[in-house]
């Protein structure tokens, strides 16, 4: 029915794979920090992630209608499934929502959230979007500090520093890959990102070198013994391994598909990461 088609597409501008990526997040991050006993604390903290990262994600969607007109057209604001006052309205309702939950948290972790996470995504909205590095930083440093925000929550934050680190690596690779798949859209709608800005190629090093260095740094928390051999193996098959083939991929070919195999397996090495980060924290010794 239409109605159930609307629902469907008020979910659906959520993201709802990210949504609950970040909540198992949340729930892995409370494993670690012994903290699951804590049930109303853990729900407070999923929701409060979850708010803030459906907020954003509108918000994301709303600055990007001309360019997923031509780069992602059905998405449901640029497709104008959803209007954007409508949009605009729904995603001030979940993060003023996301605001209001952070009274039932510790006060560092909420004011992290009222004076970094929520400003920074609106002026990353508003400004940052079209400046080239600084909106990939932006994004992954919000992606980052999910798991710093977990530690202030359960009030232990040294074992999120190293997973925060690489959450962060990882992302910024992804979004730099997705800035090359979406050249042809940004550069019809004026916008200025790395690619567009530097050159196809000099992106391409950027990605090759970040890869490699990604994949080299991840590898330390293992060689130090901060994590055990349950970290390693999941790390070397669903991080190191995607990473090496987006490097291959971008040294053979620079096309678009090339940067969407990439984007994809780096969205996979992002979650493998923190499936090794689990089981390395919680598994052996």
């Amino acid at each position: 029915t239409y109605q159930m088609k609307i629902v469907a597409d008020y979910v659906r501008i959520l993201r709802p794979l990210n949504i609950l990526i970040s909540a198992v997040t949340v729930l892995a991050c409370a494993d670690i920090l012994n903290a699951l006993e804590n049930i109303p604390l853990l729900i407070y903290t999923i929701l409060t992630v979850c708010l803030f990262i459906g907020g954003a994600n509108i918000f994301n969607d709303i600055q990007d209608k001309k360019e997923d007109k031509i780069n992602k057209p059905d998405r449901p604001i640029a497709a104008e499934i959803i209007s954007l006052k409508a949009a605009g309205n729904y995603a001030k309702l979940l993060v003023i929502s996301g605001a209001g939950m952070c009274f039932l948290l510790p006060l560092s972790a909420a004011l992290v959230a009222w004076i970094i996470a929520l400003p920074l995504t609106i002026v990353y909205s508003l400004k940052l979007k079209s400046i080239p590095i600084a909106g990939n930083g932006v994004i992954s440093f919000l992606l980052g500090l999910t798991f710093l925000f977990c530690g202030l929550v359960f009030e232990n934050i040294i074992p999120m520093i190293i997973p925060a680190g690489l959450a962060f690596s990882l992302t910024f690779v992804r979004e730099l890959t997705k800035d090359i798949e979406d050249m042809d859209g940004d550069k019809r709608s004026g916008l200025s990102t790395f690619p567009i800005m530097f050159g196809l190629d000099k992106a391409v090093q950027l990605v090759i070198l970040l890869s490699l260095a990604t994949g080299i740094l991840s590898l330390i928390p293992y060689f130090i013994k901060i994590y055990s051999v349950f970290y390693l193996i999941p790390l070397v098959l669903g991080v190191e391994l995607p990473l090496t083939i987006v490097v291959f991929l971008f040294m053979k070919s620079h096309s678009r598909s090339t940067a969407r195999k990439s984007s994809i397996l780096l969205k996979t090495a992002t979650i493998m990461g923190i499936i090794s980060i689990y089981t390395g924290a919680t598994l052996g010794t």
